[in-house]
C-alpha cells in the first residue's frame, strides 16, 4: 500500500498523524444571528462580558490539557501537528456583516480528511468564516506532499440564512453550507447531518465534489454536529446517544451493526456565562485505533461500557469542553490512519 501524507477515510483506523487545535487567541464573539442561531442565545446579549482573568485562566488549561493529550498521542505513536497560534480578537467583515475570529481550536469544525483529499468547508457561522486560516501553513505543506486540497464555495451568510422553526433551528438551502463535525464518515459512504449546521445543498455540494465512487446519505439524528450523538467504533459496532436517538434514527446501512447505547453522562461543568457544549461533549472520543479510543478521564462509566465492548479506553484529562465548545474530536483532524479505502456495505 502507498503511503500518503495525508489518508484518512474513517474514525477508526490505526491513527499515525493528527492535527490538533489551540485555544489561544479564544474570542467571545458578537453575538449575531449565526451565533444566536446555533447556541440560542437570548436576544437581549449582544456580546459576552467574561472577566480576563477567567478567559486567561480557561484558555491556559486548555492549553495544558492539549499538551498533555499531545504527550499521550506521541506515546502511542502518533505524529502531532499544531496550527499557527491566532490573534485575538481579529475583526473582518463581509460587505453584509462583521464578526471577530472566535478561536483555532476545532480543526474538526473547519477541515474534513476523506482519502488523500483535504476540504475547506462553508462554515455557517460568521465567527468562523476565517477558522481554516491558521491551518493553511499546514495545508500547503500537506499539498507540496501530495494530497488533494479542495475549498468550498465561500457563503454570503445574509440573516435570511438562519431560520426558526418549531422544533429546531435549520439553515436556510440557498447556498452550501456544513461543518465538517456533520460528517460521519464511512469509507466510501459519507452520513451528513442535515441541522442547524449543515444543509441540504451542502451535502449536493459535497456528493459532487467527491464523485460517483462516493455516497453522500443525508440524516437528522441531531441539532448540529453529529460526534455527540453517533460515533462509528469500529465496523459493526456504534456509539449512541441514548438521549437524542432512538434505534429507528440510525441510518438504515447502520442499523444492523451493534449499538452501546450511552444513556447518561458526566456534566464536567462550563465556566462562563453559558455553555457553547452540551454535557454530551463528554462522549466526544478520538480513535486511536478500532479496540482503543481516548476518552475524557471524568467518564468513568462511559469507559466501563466500552471496556465491557472490547474497546480500551485511554483516559485524557479535557475540562473545558462546554466552556469553549468541543471536546476531543472537535479538537482533533486525523490527517492520515492506517487502512484501505473501502466499501463497508
Amino acid at each position: 500500500m502507498t503511503v500518503n501524507a495525508v489518508w484518512s477515510s474513517n474514525d477508526w483506523d490505526p491513527l499515525e498523524e493528527v492535527v490538533l487545535g489551540t485555544a489561544v487567541g479564544f474570542t467571545p464573539p458578537p453575538v449575531d444571528p449565526s451565533l444566536r442561531h446555533f447556541f440560542e442565545r437570548p436576544d437581549e446579549a449582544e456580546r459576552e462580558k467574561i472577566p480576563s482573568a477567567m478567559l486567561d485562566r480557561v484558555v491556559d488549561e486548555a492549553e495544558e490539557d492539549l499538551r498533555d493529550l499531545t504527550a499521550v498521542l506521541e506515546s502511542h505513536g502518533v505524529a502531532v501537528r499544531r496550527p499557527e497560534r491566532p490573534v485575538p480578537g481579529q475583526q473582518y467583515s463581509s460587505p453584509n456583516w462583521a464578526s471577530v475570529a472566535m478561536h483555532a481550536l476545532m480543526p474538526r469544525d473547519c477541515l474534513s480528511v476523506i482519502g488523500d483529499m483535504l476540504i475547506e468547508v462553508p462554515m455557517p457561522m460568521r465567527s468562523r468564516y476565517f477558522e481554516v486560516f491558521p491551518f493553511r501553513d499546514l495545508l500547503r505543506e500537506y499539498f507540496d506532499s501530495g494530497a488533494r486540497w479542495l475549498s468550498a464555495p465561500k457563503p454570503r451568510l445574509p440573516d435570511s440564512t438562519y431560520i426558526y422553526e418549531s422544533n429546531a433551528s435549520v439553515v436556510a438551502d440557498d447556498e452550501p453550507l456544513f461543518d465538517a463535525a456533520n460528517l460521519l464518515r464511512c469509507g466510501y459512504d459519507i452520513f451528513f447531518n442535515v441541522s442547524s449546521t449543515g444543509n441540504r445543498r451542502g451535502a449536493t455540494w459535497l456528493q459532487r465534489a467527491l464523485g460517483p465512487d462516493f455516497t453522500v446519505h443525508e440524516m437528522s439524528i441531531c441539532a448540529d454536529h453529529v460526534d455527540t450523538t453517533l460515533h462509528i467504533l469500529r465496523p459493526g459496532l456504534l456509539l449512541a446517544n441514548a438521549s437524542q436517538m432512538k434505534p429507528e434514527m440510525i441510518p438504515s446501512p447502520l442499523q444492523s451493526w451493534k449499538t452501546l447505547w450511552v444513556t447518561d453522562i458526566e456534566d464536567d461543568g462550563f465556566a462562563f456565562d453559558w455553555p457553547r457544549a452540551s454535557r454530551w461533549v463528554g462522549m466526544n472520543l478520538l480513535a486511536l485505533g478500532p479496540d482503543r479510543v481516548l476518552v475524557p478521564s471524568t467518564q468513568v462509566s462511559l469507559m466501563r461500557q466500552l471496556e465491557q465492548a472490547g474497546v480500551e479506553p485511554v483516559p485524557v484529562r479535557f475540562r473545558h469542553g462546554r466552556s469553549l465548545g468541543g471536546g476531543l474530536h472537535c479538537c482533533s483532524l486525523d490527517i492520515r490512519r492506517r487502512g484501505e479505502l473501502t466499501r463497508y456495505f
